[in-house]
């Protein structure tokens, strides 16, 4: 059985294990609990059921009938009443072709449809998770990046005041220093009501309270690299090679259709007589060939039109993937390229302009232009590695990276 029909989410076993309690939440934590606490799986439950029920009744053979005939009665001499008959006949019609195995065959490949986007939806729920996941963690970096810059408008700060208590800088620096310390503080204030703001949106997804939660903030910066062709997610995959088995099991119903199927009949006949006899027969449709051949040609097209949309959608996912892949690598250069050159040079140049600013050899602006290019590396490093999970987020989600996970527990 494929493992997108024997899907049973590890969410109700994470949830009641370790990941239930307040801390540190992974994004595989994240995941499960969003997918417990979505309603798509009491959709998927119901729509199984009523699929399970067209199943047990396209398995079952065509009902019999019993008619009951009275003839030659009404208002005349004896005779009449001598030839008064009464006739119970009972009717059975006898399916050929394989009409109930190809029923049957049709309704199996409609489950397997059916489960199969039931699990594409769960992955469609691990990919949001996964986004506002991303969310949480370039709050908490940006939050990083204004804690260092308040503190270091703060050591600035006693600087310039120190500087112009002794008359060494006009005081209009010191008004400079202090209002940049109070944009700094802002700007972290308004970090972190951003972070509080994604976590909700987060928590949002079962249900939960953000009090107390934290994300892993570890891995932000420490980005993956591509390596070797990605493979296709084979659970979206699934739902298309489903719906050809099922267009294919319609074209074999269609085809068992152009046998008739005879009802055989018998039943005692009363006489007014007195005398019993046994009626018996048999009844043969004519086939109705030129719709029987529609029916065949429509479903062989939609076979087609099956078999057209899976390499469609494998034509489509091998260049997503591949336009994915390259952001992700893309951006992680870049990432790198900026936390190892850029930063470390624009701390380093800071930190020799405020040394010269303390012994008189560069002006307050000469440090201000050092600590704003400073933030503003750090910014750019942080936008970028957004993007760089922003595509990383497309292409987990193109190749099906959380499918193990949502199979069941190992």
């Amino acid at each position: 059985m494929p493992y997108f029909m024997r899907a049973a989410v590890c969410a109700t076993v994470l949830v009641s294990g370790a990941c239930a309690q307040a801390g540190t939440l992974t994004l595989d934590d994240a995941i499960a609990r969003a997918v417990a606490a979505s309603p798509s799986g009491e959709v998927a439950a119901a729509r199984a059921d009523a699929l399970a029920a067209r199943r047990a009744a396209a398995d079952t053979r065509p009902a019999a009938s019993i008619d009951v005939l009275v003839e030659n009665f009404g208002v005349g001499d004896s005779d009449l009443y001598r030839q008064f008959q009464i006739g119970a006949i009972y009717s059975q019609r006898i399916e050929r072709g394989g009409k109930r195995a190809a029923r049957v065959a049709l309704a199996d490949a409609e489950l397997e449809v059916a489960a199969a986007e039931a699990f594409v939806r769960r992955l469609d729920i691990a990919a949001t998770v996964q986004r506002l996941y991303v969310e949480v963690q370039a709050a908490e970096a940006t939050i990083d990046i204004a804690k260092e810059r308040v503190a270091i408008a703060e050591q600035l700060s006693r600087e310039v005041g120190r500087r112009v208590s002794e008359a060494r800088d006009p005081l209009f620096a010191g008004t400079r220093a202090r209002t940049q310390l109070a944009e700094a503080r802002v700007d972290l204030e308004l970090a972190e009501h951003a972070r509080d703001a994604a976590m909700k949106r987060l928590v949002a997804l079962w249900g939960g309270d953000s009090a107390g939660f934290t994300v892993a903030r570890d891995d932000f910066l420490r980005l993956d690299r591509e390596s070797g062709p990605q493979d296709q997610s084979a659970a979206d995959l699934a739902v298309y090679e489903a719906r050809q088995r099922r267009a294919t099991a319609d074209v074999t119903l269609q085809a068992a259709g152009a046998r008739t199927d005879p009802t055989v009949s018998a039943g005692p006949r009363f006489i007014g007589t007195g005398d019993v006899a046994l009626v018996a027969g048999v009844s043969l449709p004519l086939a109705n060939r030129a719709l029987n051949q529609a029916n065949i040609a429509r479903a062989e097209a939609e076979v087609r039109q099956a078999e057209a949309d899976l390499a469609v959608e494998r034509y489509q996912r091998r260049q997503a993937i591949m336009l994915a892949a390259e952001k992700v690598e893309e951006t992680a250069h870049e990432v790198e390229a900026i936390r190892d050159q850029v930063v470390p040079g624009a701390l380093k140049t800071l930190a020799e302009v405020r040394a010269g600013y303390n012994r008189g050899g560069f002006t307050f602006l000469d440090v201000s232009m050092a600590q704003v290019a400073l933030h503003e590396a750090r910014a750019r490093m942080v936008r970028v590695a957004i993007l760089h999970h922003q595509a990383r987020v497309e292409l987990d989600r193109l190749t099906g990276r959380f499918a193990p996970l949502l199979q069941g527990a190992q």
